[in-house]
């Protein structure tokens, strides 16, 4: 018998054994299609939110044309912010500002002499003529008499107005607090600028989201994730409320996407699901990781590094948790059945991490260390050794390497975004956005991996080239590595029958077009679930 023809007589007995054991459930065929995994087959069957088989000229109850389109397993966003994001959509968008009288000039438009204050996120000196930062006094030309707080791009940052200043009653006499920064001038008075820690001297008095907020805001984001392509997410620091809006709307069958749910380590939140244990009945949504933030971010200066940044002396980052306060919840966390996942930058915070994680955390909980952006040559085998999961994200390279040479010095560059280097190690890399910080579209975030360019293709032949990955290497990225990060590889991260019918229908297939030409992919597809979410 030829190859061919046994394999689909065994897609079709595959089919058939599901089939019966689904007490026959309505199927569903996708047809018309490519499979890049399967390069025989033009369509798939699904029911009950999975496949059943795969193969040629297949037949089901209902069917939907997939015109030619290129099937990928569901693409995932290993490390973004759901709520963030959503919320990102409702504030002043200041991604792209190239000055600061570009931004007072939006936030001029927002202004209306009330108490309400005006929110956004999105600036960046870094990417200003002037790279420095910004002060009270440029605020106050514009909204002198209305609170104005302005996020920076990574969230380790805020620009605010005296207006602010005033109603925190934050002054010259006001100390940093352990984790954070208040810039200062050279009279002693705060700037207006709060780094890390610094910025919850003001979080009590912004105005927050209610529960109808956070789900709209949702609702909103999980639209938008569905249009890129997304199927999957896992939220990087969420909150009880939000896990039970979640619930909602799984029980409303509203949720199309599903969600691995990174709890904050807030003493409210965690004490509570601590006793409780992971919640990962639902496919749906996975509660059985705990988020914990260690240091700050390269933009602002807040990473801790083990020696001083280059263009500032003396200055070595900030730690946002003290080790001991991280040791003990490791050890908790991982007691209790928990995977830790904890932020880490600079090479510093990743060492201390993975001194922690060998010190009293469990191999087989898949710690987590999100971000991993510089890392000594020292550390890169002890990730694999430890059984710990560098979660990094690909477009912050390409966001960063404009300057991080100035942050770093040449003697430390060849530690920044060291991919291709962990992954020889044997480590899996699960790729993200970290949206609403960089925007959550998986075609960038495999484009600069692939390229380690901007869209514009500079630099010519990528930035620290050795370091890119291959195409495989980033589909695996979104896929299968950030499947196995949430512990979802036997349903999710693959096309094969049993698996999730989760999907991502590209009108191209990524492995045979130039990787210039990646951000320029369509999605027409996004399926989950075995359901279409989304059509172009």
């Amino acid at each position: 018998m030829k190859n061919g023809a046994f394999v689909k007589q065994l897609y079709v007995a595959i089919s058939i054994i599901f089939m019966i054991g689904c007490n026959q459930n309505k199927v569903t065929v996708f047809y018309n299609c490519v499979i890049p995994s399967f390069p025989a087959a033009n369509s798939l069957t699904c029911t009950d939110g999975k496949i059943i088989s795969i193969g040629k000229d297949l037949a089901g109850d209902t069917s939907v044309d997939l015109k030619r389109g290129v099937v990928y397993p569901g693409f995932m966003d290993a490390h973004m912010h759901l709520v963030g994001y959503g919320k990102s959509m409702e504030i002043l968008d200041l991604v792209g500002t190239k000055s600061v009288a570009e931004i007072t000039r939006i936030v001029a438009k927002a202004y209306d002499g009330t108490e309400r204050w005006i929110l956004g996120r999105g600036w960046d000196q870094n990417d200003w003529k002037e790279i420095q930062y910004p002060t009270k006094e440029m605020l106050d030309k514009v909204a002198v008499d209305q609170p104005v707080y302005l996020r920076r791009i990574d969230g380790h940052a805020a620009w605010v107005n005296s207006k602010v200043l005033s109603i925190c009653g934050i002054d010259q006499n006001t100390k940093d607090p352990k984790g954070g920064k208040i810039i200062h001038d050279r009279n002693g008075n705060p700037t207006g600028i709060l780094i890390d820690n610094a910025m919850d001297l003001i979080k009590n008095f912004v105005p927050t989201n209610n529960r109808n907020d956070k789900r709209r805001q949702i609702k909103n984001a999980v639209r938008k994730l569905n249009q890129f392509g997304l199927t999957t997410i896992h939220d990087a620091g969420t909150d009880i409320e939000t896990i039970q809006i979640l619930k909602e709307l799984i029980a409303q069958e509203q949720l199309t996407i599903r969600v691995n749910a990174m709890l904050n380590n807030n003493s409210k939140d965690y004490l509570e699901i601590l006793g409780e244990g992971p919640d990962i009945a639902d496919k749906f949504l996975s509660v059985r990781t705990v988020k914990i933030y260690f240091d700050g971010a390269m933009g602002s200066r807040g990473a801790a590094l083990l020696k001083p940044y280059a263009d500032d002396p003396g200055n070595m980052g900030l730690k946002l948790t003290d080790e001991n306060n991280i040791t003990e919840k490791v050890r908790q966390f991982n007691a209790a059945g928990f995977q830790v996942a904890i932020h880490c930058i600079g090479d510093r915070a990743n060492r201390l991490a993975l001194d922690i994680f060998e010190q009293v955390g469990t191999h087989n909980a898949r710690n987590r260390i999100e971000h991993a952006q510089i890392i000594h040559s020292d550390d890169l085998t002890r990730f694999f050794d430890l059984g710990v999961i560098p979660s990094m994200q690909a477009t912050h390279c390409t966001s960063d390497m404009y300057w991080i040479d100035e942050r770093l010095g040449d003697d430390r560059l060849h530690e920044a975004y060291p991919w291709q280097s962990l992954l020889q190690t044997g480590s899996v890399i699960p790729g993200g956005s970290d949206a609403p910080v960089e925007f959550p579209n998986p075609l960038l975030g495999i484009y600069a991996a692939v390229t380690r360019q901007d869209t514009s293709g500079w630099p010519e032949g990528g930035w620290q080239p050795k370091e890119r990955m291959t195409i495989d290497q980033a589909l695996t990225s979104v896929t299968k590595w950030a499947a196995y990060s949430m512990f979802a590889e036997s349903y999710l991260g693959k096309i094969e029958p049993g698996y999730m019918a989760d999907f991502t229908v590209l009108s191209q297939d990524l492995s045979k077009i130039n990787p210039a030409l990646i951000p320029s992919v369509n999605v027409n597809f996004t399926i989950v679930n075995g359901k279409v979410v989304y059509r172009k």
